[in-house]
């Protein structure tokens, strides 16, 4: 891919005061992104999932619960993925939890669904983060097509909101768009 488009990617909100925020720092820089969602969130916040399509993002598929896919059985994780859909209304995109699939579902999954994963990761989950040192890794990272993928959840917060601002703002100095998958 030679076109300079990056992929943001928010995985396990709706959050009904983080997702506002992420939603604003995009606006900041005309940036859309795309929300892999946790069903029961999505059914907590159904206003924030209101909030992100009225903005021009997309709403993906997270799982119902944030089901491990190599701890859980085929028919409990399929049932879990189709909850979801059933929540958000749609069987465009899906993200297993901790990027770990059940692979004895790969083939419903695939007939239904474009899996996504990513190449960037933030990290912005962990406690113990070295901000500075994450945001370089990740702009060193970056690549035209590079999917990047955020948290907007309470664990992520701090880290989140140290990360994001800076990394949008370097986005947009580069030259890239930052555009719904």
């Amino acid at each position: 891919m030679t076109e300079k488009v990056v992929y943001l990617t928010f995985d396990d909100g709706p959050h009904p005061t983080i997702t506002p925020w992420v939603i604003a720092e995009l606006d900041k820089v005309g940036a859309k992104g795309t929300f892999f969602v946790v069903g029961e969130n999505a059914e907590r916040y159904a206003q924030t999932i209101s909030d992100l399509q009225a903005n021009g993002h997309e709403v993906a598929n997270h799982t119902q619960h944030h089901i491990k896919g190599w701890q859980s059985s085929k028919e409990l994780y399929l049932k879990d993925v189709e909850e979801c859909a059933k929540v958000i209304g749609s069987k465009r995109l899906f993200r297993p939890p901790y990027g770990q699939i059940n692979l004895g579902c790969m083939d419903e999954l695939t007939g239904d669904y474009e899996v996504i994963m990513w190449d960037v990761l933030t990290k912005d989950y962990l406690k113990s983060l070295f901000v500075k040192r994450a945001q370089k890794r990740i702009q060193k990272a970056t690549r035209p097509g590079s999917i990047v993928v955020f948290h907007d959840s309470e664990k992520a917060e701090k880290n989140l909101k140290e990360l994001l601002p800076e990394y949008v703002q370097f986005l947009k100095s580069e030259g890239y768009k930052m555009e719904v998958l």
